[in-house]
């Protein structure tokens, strides 16, 4: 497939810098950018931006171009009341060579959309089924999202399957809407939801308030519960030595880890920022497991999980807070991608 207004040209992002910063832009609109998500398109990275007027922009890394995608609307309100986009919280992914994009807020439940056609494939029920956090997986061929406001709420889309009806309103007036399977929540709305593997199962990590919840997706069943001591902004689901570890970032200033499987707590790693760290990622890079956090002092930094220790000074740059963060596969090495209040997408180096 081939993605309109995405060169397809051989393109090398790594060049040498005097710093960690490998490339920057700013999304179309110039607005805030409230979440982005990372799709790979036949190894091409694709960077899907929700700015703060939930317009979506799609960012080619390696061609350098942006892409403005006019997605569908829908007029699907509770008692005759219109939801308008609210894209808050977004996700996405390639499935049999289409884009899947999946996004929610506050006054909108998950959507999800074809990416380059912006045909609307299901729509939220109603408005005050809100996201406060969103995530995407595939479970034995089917799409699955996974958004809710207290609780993570888990939809089915799989176009294949005519019995497995998609969640939202139908034509059909004798045929019911998807009823969503229900996790175990929390007792204040999400601040941030991952979908992963352990043990051979899909898992689902979700934070809120103070506690961080590990859940099976399809049994619904609780795995483990732990309280973080303080107020949680981001998750993360990765591994140490080859063990298993969720982490979390708490109003305090530290990375909480925890071993998924046993119970236990690993440790607390000491971050150093000056605000709250309203963003989180980790993965495998060369060997060790790396973290990075983005805070809304405007800095992200990058950790050693397995030496407690921050890799490097801070990526500074940024014109104001730090919303979302990730790490990403791009030429067969990683980079560090972060974005925010000032509207830049920006590209690090994490090595030291």
């Amino acid at each position: 497939m081939a993605l309109p207004g995405l060169s397809h040209r051989p393109v090398s992002l790594f060049r040498m810098t005097e710093n960690r910063l490998i490339k920057s832009s700013m999304i179309p609109s110039g607005s805030p950018i409230r979440d982005f998500a990372v799709a790979d398109v036949k190894g091409r990275p694709l960077v899907v931006c929700a700015d703060w007027y939930s317009d979506v922009s799609a960012w080619d890394l390696l061609g350098d171009e942006w892409m403005k995608r006019p997605l569908a609307k829908f007029d699907n309100g509770a008692y005759g009341i219109p939801v308008y986009p609210d894209f808050e919280h977004v996700a996405a992914d390639v499935v049999d060579g289409r884009v899947l994009f999946a996004a929610g807020g506050q006054h909108q439940g998950p959507g999800l959309w074809d990416l380059i056609s912006g045909d609307l494939l299901s729509a939220p029920s109603e408005f005050h089924t809100r996201s406060h956090a969103v995530a995407m997986t595939r479970v034995d061929g089917r799409t699955v999202a996974v958004a809710g406001g207290g609780a993570p709420k888990v939809w089915v889309w799989d176009p294949s399957d005519s019995e497995v009806e998609p969640w939202g309103p139908s034509d059909d007036e004798f045929s019911e809407e998807q009823e969503p399977l229900e996790l175990p929540g929390h007792a204040d709305d999400m601040c941030g939801l991952v979908t992963g593997r352990l043990d051979g199962r899909t898992v689902v990590v979700s934070g809120g308030g103070s506690t961080v919840v590990v859940s099976d997706l399809e049994s619904a069943g609780l795995i483990h519960e732990w309280s973080a001591g303080a107020m949680v902004h981001a998750v993360a689901l990765s591994e140490i030595g080859g063990r298993p570890v969720v982490l979390a970032t708490t109003d305090v200033g530290e990375i909480r880890i925890w071993d998924p499987v046993d119970g236990g707590s690993v440790g607390n790693v000491p971050t150093g920022h000056g605000d709250r760290i309203s963003a989180l990622d980790a993965a495998v890079v060369g060997g060790r497991t790396v973290a990075v956090t983005g805070s809304d002092d405007g800095t992200a930094r990058i950790w050693d999980l397995a030496g407690g220790r921050q890799v490097g000074s801070p990526l500074a740059g940024h014109g104001g807070e730090i919303w979302t963060v990730a790490i990403t596969p791009v030429d067969g090495r990683h980079v560090v991608l972060t974005a925010g209040r000032d509207g830049i997408v920006r590209v690090w180096d994490p090595a030291n």
